[in-house]
C-alpha cells in the first residue's frame, strides 16, 4: 500500500509539473506574440553583442560576392553596422545573416518581373497580420546560433575525422557479456557492471568534452530540418514555391534521421528538464549521443550545398518580412525606378538612422559639388544619398517619396582614419580610398557613382585644390556620377563646367546660428567658421584679426 501511494504522489508530481510547465510556455508564447505586435514597423533600439555582431558576416564571409558588393570603405562610411540594425527584424541566424549578405551586395539587371514578385510578397507579409506573425514564431523557433555563424560551425566540422561505426561495438558487446556473467557468476557480474558503467561514464565525458563545441551547429542543422518540414507541409500562401523547395530539399538529406533529432534536442517543451535528465543518462551509458554525433557528421559532409540552400532559402523568406518591417516604420519610401539616364532624380529623401531627419529632393544630370558652412550638413546629405543608392539596389526600398537613377556600382571616401597599426597617415590612407575609386570607374560592366567629403582633405590647400580639381575631372570624364563635398570654394569655379554647384546654409539669428539643413542650388557664399568661435566664447580680439586676415587672403 505504501508503494501504490509513494509512486500516485511520483506520479501527481511530474503530471503537476508537466502541466506548469505547458502552461509556462502558453503564456510565453502569448507575450512573444503581443511582442511581434508592438515591435512591426517600429524603430527597434536593442543592443548587439559582440558575438553576435560577429557572427552577422557568417555567410557574407563564405559566399560569393556580386560584382557591385559594397566594400568595407564604402560600408563604414555610412555607418553599415547601424544601417543593418535599423533594417533587421530577424530572429533567426539565417534571416539575419542573409540579410546583412544582401545588403553588401548590389543586385544588377533585375527583370521588372522578377521586381513585382518582389513587391507582391513584401506587400502580402505587410497585409496578412496572423500569417507574417506565424513565420516569425517559426523562425524564432529556429533561433540564433550564438558565438559564431552556422557556416563557420560548418567549416570548423569539415576538419574534424570521423570515427566509423564499429569503433562503437565494444558497448554492445561488454554489456553481452556483463550479462552473461550475472547469470553464471552474480558477484562477478556485479563487480562487471560497476565497472563497466564507470568505463562507459568516463570515455563518455571525454568524448562528450570534444564534441561539445560542434554540437551547437548539429542542433541548429536540425532546427533547420524540422523548420523545412513544418513549412512543406503547412506553406504560406506567399511563399508556395519556396516552402515546397525547402521539402524537396529537406527529402534529399533523409539519412539525417528522427533519431539525430531526438539525441540532440532543440525546442523546450513541456517536461523538458526531466527529458533532458533522462536522456543524458541514456546516452552516458549508450555513448548513443557520441555513435549519432559522427554519423551525423558525416551526412553533413556530404550534404553542405543542400544544407546551405535550404539555410540561404529560409534566410531569404525572414529578410523579406524585415524589408516590409521597415518599410513601415519609415515616414515613407519609394520602390525604385531604374532608367538608363544621366544623372539622378530623389525627392523627399532622408536619412534613416537621423530621428525626424529633414527631407531633400534634387534632379540633376550630371555630377554634384556641394559646398556649405561647417555642420550645415553637407556629409550627412552624402551618405543619404548613397544609402538611398544602396537600398535602392539591394531591398527595393529608398527612403524618399521618388528615386530614379541607372544601376550603379558605389564607392565611397567620407569617413576615413589615420591607420595606427601600418603607420600610414590620413593623407595616405585617403589617397588609397580615393585610387579605387578611379581604378574602379577604368573597369568595365556598370557605372561607378562614388562619394567623397573633403577631397584631399589631409594635405595643404594649394596643391589640395590643384590635385583635388583633376581628381574630380579624372572621375567624371571616366564616367563616374560624383557627388564630393568641399570647403574650397575655388572649386566652383574651377570644375563649373563638369559639376553642378549645390550648397547648405545657416541663419544666424539673435547671436545664434541655425542650421535648417535644406538643399539649395549654386556655390555658397557664405562662411562661418570664425563666428562659430565667436558664439562659442572666443575672445573678440582673437576673432576680429581673424575676420581681418581672412580677408586679406581672400583678397590676395
Amino acid at each position: 500500500m505504501a508503494y501504490v501511494l509513494l509512486g500516485t504522489g511520483v506520479a501527481a508530481v511530474l503530471i503537476f509539473m508537466m502541466i506548469q510547465s505547458y502552461l509556462e510556455e502558453k503564456r510565453r508564447a502569448a507575450q512573444f506574440k503581443k511582442r511581434l505586435q508592438k515591435e512591426y514597423g517600429t524603430v527597434l533600439k536593442y543592443e548587439y553583442s559582440e558575438e553576435r555582431v560577429s557572427a552577422l558576416k557568417g555567410y557574407y564571409d563564405t559566399h560569393e560576392k556580386s560584382v557591385g558588393h559594397v566594400d568595407d570603405i564604402s560600408w563604414n562610411d555610412i555607418d553599415g553596422e547601424r544601417l543593418f540594425r535599423r533594417i533587421n527584424y530577424c530572429y533567426s541566424s539565417a534571416g539575419e545573416e542573409y540579410l546583412y549578405y544582401r545588403l553588401r551586395n548590389l543586385q544588377f539587371d533585375a527583370e521588372p518581373e522578377q521586381m513585382q514578385v518582389f513587391e507582391d510578397k513584401i506587400n502580402w507579409l505587410d497585409s496578412h497580420e496572423e500569417e507574417r506573425i506565424r513565420m516569425q514564431i517559426e523562425f524564432a523557433k529556429l533561433g540564433r546560433t550564438g558565438k559564431y555563424s552556422l557556416f563557420r560551425y560548418i567549416d570548423y566540422l569539415c576538419q574534424l575525422v570521423c570515427i566509423p561505426a564499429y569503433r562503437f561495438l565494444w558497448i554492445p558487446l561488454a554489456y553481452i557479456i556483463t550479462v552473461i556473467l550475472i547469470f553464471t557468476f552474480p558477484k562477478a557480474g556485479v563487480f562487471a557492471i560497476v565497472g563497466l558503467f564507470t568505463a562507459l561514464m568516463f570515455v563518455h565525458l571525454k568524448k562528450k568534452k570534444e564534441v561539445e563545441p560542434y554540437l551547437i551547429s548539429f542542433k541548429y542543422i536540425i532546427r533547420v530540418l524540422k523548420l523545412a518540414e513544418r513549412l512543406g507541409k503547412h506553406p504560406v500562401e506567399c511563399w508556395q514555391e519556396e516552402c515546397s523547395k525547402l521539402l524537396e530539399l529537406r527529402k534529399k538529406v533523409s539519412g539525417i534521421s528522427d533519431l539525430s533529432m531526438s539525441v540532440f534536442p532543440t525546442e523546450s517543451s513541456s517536461g523538458d528538464a526531466l527529458a533532458d535528465s533522462i536522456r543524458g543518462f541514456s546516452n552516458m551509458l549508450t555513448h548513443i549521443d557520441i555513435f549519432v554525433f559522427y554519423r551525423m557528421l558525416k551526412q553533413v559532409n556530404q550534404n553542405k550545398d543542400i544544407i546551405d540552400e535550404m539555410v540561404t532559402l529560409m534566410g531569404k523568406m525572414e529578410s523579406q518580412i524585415s524589408i516590409a518591417s521597415f518599410r513601415r516604420s519609415l515616414p515613407h519610401y519609394a520602390v525604385p525606378v531604374f532608367k538608363d539616364r544621366e544623372g539622378m532624380k530623389i525627392v523627399d529623401g532622408i536619412h534613416p538612422l537621423i530621428e525626424e531627419a529633414v527631407p531633400n529632393s534634387f534632379d540633376i544630370s550630371g555630377s554634384m559639388l556641394l559646398t556649405g558652412s561647417n555642420a550645415s550638413g553637407k556629409s550627412t546629405f552624402l551618405k543619404m544619398v548613397e544609402i538611398c543608392m544602396i537600398l535602392a539596389q539591394t531591398i527595393q526600398t529608398v527612403p524618399a517619396k521618388f528615386y530614379e537613377a541607372k544601376e550603379y556600382r558605389v564607392y565611397s571616401s567620407m569617413s576615413l582614419r589615420d591607420d595606427l597599426e601600418s603607420g600610414e597617415s590620413y593623407y595616405m590612407v585617403e589617397i588609397k580610398a580615393i585610387k579605387r575609386i578611379l581604378e574602379a570607374t577604368k573597369e568595365t560592366g556598370h557605372p561607378v557613382a562614388g562619394f567623397v567629403d573633403e577631397v584631399l582633405r589631409g594635405t595643404n590647400t594649394v596643391e589640395r585644390i590643384a590635385a583635388a580639381s583633376e581628381i574630380m575631372e579624372s572621375f567624371t570624364d571616366n564616367g563616374m556620377l560624383s557627388f564630393a563635398a568641399t570647403h574650397d570654394i575655388e572649386l566652383t569655379n574651377l570644375l563649373a563646367h563638369k559639376y553642378d554647384n549645390y550648397h547648405f546654409e545657416e541663419v544666424i539669428e539673435n547671436d545664434d546660428i541655425l542650421f535648417p539643413y535644406i538643399l539649395l542650388e549654386g556655390p555658397a557664399r557664405t562662411r562661418n567658421a570664425i563666428k562659430l568661435l565667436r558664439l562659442m566664447g572666443y575672445p573678440d580680439e582673437l576673432t576680429e584679426r581673424a575676420d581681418r586676415r581672412a580677408s586679406e587672403l581672400l583678397k590676395s
